[in-house]
């Protein structure tokens, strides 16, 4: 603060110096020899060479008192950055000493009461969670890390409780760290998938979905919606396997069937489509949309 008014009152004076010299000219100027113009050129005339006198001075009045300020603003420079290091410094040094003190609270405590500790931290944020305290909800989860640095409930939670309050990076970083501790959970990649999907990020969804069904290749749902992401960039042969599994998994769900000979058709697979026609047609034979697949296949 000290610094700041001081190089706000050099810059007053300084300016008072160029006010000084630029009124003291102005008579001297004003003195200039115009009897031998034109009567109807003179005032103009006059105006234009006071001007530019005053233009003249005015710029040789900053160089100096820019050559003058010069060091005080490399002096200003040189403070402002040592006092960003000595803030980055006392920051360091207080996170460091908040993870000493919460190190050696935790050394007094046996693994028993450790083990104990976490497991009431996690399912306090997720009362928290339940209710909406996501502040409360936060500070629990983040105290189980504390804890135990590798706690994938706690990672969920604390990914939960930023995705509801609407902190969506934040949830996608958590997420994410949570996939790198537990590279094989499906479910995880699936609410990756979803958060890509929401801020439309298809490619990106596509590949967390294409991950959890290698994962785990036994909910039909997950084919189903990943062939229709793939539909929509235009990926249609991919698209049809998907669905396939998804019908494998479910063979006789109308749905499924219906997505399939919708694909099918697409991809001018007609040897499928008459398949995927006849189990749909046995499947559903009330379904209005038949005659018209009939039409289709035949067109193929």
């Amino acid at each position: 603060m000290l610094i700041n008014i001081l190089f706000l009152l050099v810059t007053l004076a300084c300016l008072g110096v160029i006010g000084f010299i630029v009124w003291s000219k102005v008579p001297q100027i004003s003195n200039l020899d115009t009897a031998n113009l034109p009567q109807e050129k003179t005032n103009r005339k006059k105006n234009e060479i006071i001007l530019r006198r005053l233009d003249i001075k005015s710029h040789e009045t900053k160089q100096k008192l820019g050559k003058k300020l010069k060091p005080l603003q490399a002096i200003w420079g040189q403070f402002q950055l040592k006092f960003r290091i000595y803030v980055g410094k006392i920051e360091r040094l207080l996170h460091h000493e908040q993870m000493v003190k919460t190190k050696q609270e935790h050394s007094q405590l046996s693994n028993e009461e450790l083990t104990n500790k976490l497991k009431n931290l996690i399912q306090e944020g997720n009362q928290y969670l339940e209710v909406g305290s996501y502040d409360q909800a936060e500070q629990a989860f983040i105290g189980a890390i504390k804890i135990d640095a590798k706690s994938a409930d706690a990672y969920r939670g604390l990914g939960e409780t930023y995705l509801r309050r609407g902190a969506r990076e934040e949830a996608k970083q958590t997420f994410s760290f949570l996939l790198q501790l537990e590279p094989n959970n499906d479910a995880v990649m699936v609410r990756l998938a979803q958060m890509a999907e929401e801020d439309n990020e298809i490619d990106q969804a596509i590949e967390y979905y294409q991950l959890a069904v290698v994962a785990n290749d036994a909910l039909s749902p997950r084919f189903a919606h990943l062939a229709d992401l793939l539909l929509k960039v235009g990926q249609n042969e991919v698209a049809k396997e998907a669905i396939m599994q998804a019908v494998e998994l479910e063979p006789q769900n109308p749905k499924y069937l219906d997505f399939l000979l919708e694909t099918a058709i697409l991809c001018q697979d007609k040897k499928l489509a008459i398949d995927a026609f006849s189990k749909l047609r046995m499947s559903n034979p009330e379904n209005s949309k038949l005659p018209d697949f009939k039409y289709r296949i035949d067109s193929i």
